[in-house]
């Protein structure tokens, strides 16, 4: 059973049970007022019955015959107009008048045992109000028993009850169709979630929930729901890009491993299959070494990044940032006097804190890259600031739509030149997660013809 279902049934179930409470209180009430006035009646009746024959037998007391009393009561009794039944009886029990149809002794047996106290019992199948008094007024012999009929008021109520039935059947339908209709204009919007859940599942993951009333608590749902389901998308993308990214990674690697590799299966195939003179084995074996190199360094540098991806920790000191230029200036310095290129370093008087070993392989990279871009004889500047480092060159210049992927794994904007540079498309990528580790900012700005900066901004000091 759906949950709009149940809350219906429910809400259905506790109407009724309402409605029936106050209809049954509602007509009890009416019925206990109908009741009273009816006993008012006949408590009236009563007493002025009694009144009368009271002075009946009081008049007829004087006359010397025998059954004078019997007559009293006859002549008073005959000028009765209302549906009321009366018995009088002597001091010796004996019925002098009877108005009961029958069984007058249980009836008898039925009365109040006090003059003056009321009863109600059931005559004849039908209810009765039941008055006993004694005629005190010609003496303690005489006793007036009355019955007043109360079958107009049950009657009543019953019809009342009958009508009370059929309005709260009425009340209901009208009740039961009214909540159809408001549960499911509430249930409508969670309709709107659900089905916008269901495209999520089969994949669509832009589908979104209509929020129609945003400050009631549907609209609230719909608008948590549009955020998860935009959480969600987004994280879908993301994997997806990475996924993307790892396959052409993958891919990329795959590629840059062939070219050294077939060279150096190519010239090992021709030092074993041919006679070859000395210089050509010379040539061939340099080849080989060449791109053994290469393949050293290219792996030395997927194993750093593949390292820093996973979460190596950093070895944070204080350091100078001169002694940091040194060692990195260093380590390019065989490279940077095959190009006959200078290196301007301006260290100035800075202290980093940072992770001195992944600082210089940041450094070293930028370097080897703005050597390798640079024209012969040109110079390249190192600048140290109190909140980053900057290199800059002046080489040929990085074209504006390469630039928002030169720090993409294995990506090269001239591969011929790349290649012939013994490089693999890996110095910018390794760069750019040192920077992010040590939550710095890389930014790469070049001008085609002019040279190249990069620069490496702390946003944590």
């Amino acid at each position: 059973m759906k949950l709009r279902t149940r809350i219906g049934l429910i809400t259905l179930a506790l109407c009724l049970l309402f409605g029936t409470a106050l209809a049954g209180l509602l007509l009890l009430r009416s019925f206990r007022v109908d009741l009273d006035s009816e006993i008012n009646r006949g408590l009236t009746s009563s007493d002025m019955f009694s009144a009368s024959l009271t002075a009946s037998l009081t008049a007829f007391s004087a006359l010397p015959e025998e059954d004078s009393a019997r007559r009293a009561v006859r002549l008073t009794a005959q000028y009765m107009t209302d549906s009321a039944q009366v018995a009088v009886a002597d001091a010796q029990g004996q019925l002098l008048h009877d108005t009961f149809r029958q069984n007058t002794a249980a009836l008898l047996d039925m009365m109040p045992g006090q003059d003056g106290v009321y009863v109600i019992r059931r005559l004849h199948g039908s209810p009765w109000l039941l008055i006993r008094r004694g005629l005190t007024a010609v003496g303690d012999g005489y006793h007036l028993y009355y019955a007043w009929p109360l079958e107009r008021v049950y009657t009543g109520a019953r019809q009342q009850a009958r009508m009370a039935a059929w309005l709260l059947v009425a009340l209901c339908a009208a009740l039961a169709g009214g909540l159809w209709l408001a549960l499911r204009a509430s249930f409508s919007p969670l309709r709107r979630v659900e089905k916008a859940a269901s495209g999520i599942a089969r994949g669509d993951y832009a589908a979104r929930a209509p929020v129609v009333h945003a400050q009631d608590e549907a609209g609230q749902l719909a608008a948590a729901f549009n955020r998860m389901a935009a959480s969600t998308q987004e994280h879908v993308e993301r994997l997806t890009r990475q996924d993307a990214a790892q396959k052409q990674f993958i891919a990329d690697m795959a590629h840059e491993l062939k070219t050294p590799m077939t060279s150096m299966i190519g010239y090992a195939d021709l030092l074993r299959r041919t006679s070859v003179d000395e210089a050509q084995r010379q040539q061939a074996l340099g080849a080989i070494v060449q791109q053994g190199e290469r393949l050293e360094r290219m792996g030395q540098k997927l194993l750093r990044l593949s390292g820093l991806d996973q979460g190596d920790a950093l070895t944070l000191a204080e350091h100078r940032a001169s002694d940091l230029f040194a060692q990195a200036a260093q380590a390019v310095d065989t490279l940077r006097a095959e190009q006959g290129i200078t290196i301007v370093q301006q260290a100035g008087i800075f202290r980093w804190r940072c992770d001195g070993d992944l600082m210089i392989t940041l450094m070293q990279n930028l370097l080897s890259n703005a050597i390798r871009a640079s024209r012969p004889g040109s110079r390249v500047w190192l600048t140290a600031r109190r909140d980053g480092l900057s290199v800059r060159d002046e080489g040929i210049g990085i074209p504006p739509e390469h630039l928002p992927h030169v720090t993409e794994a294995f990506y090269m904007v001239d591969k011929s030149r790349t290649r012939a540079a013994q490089g693999a498309g890996l110095g910018l990528a390794l760069c750019r997660r040192i920077a992010q580790l040590h939550d710095a900012r890389l930014t790469i700005q070049s001008q085609p013809g002019q040279g190249t900066t990069v620069d490496v901004a702390f946003t944590s000091l």
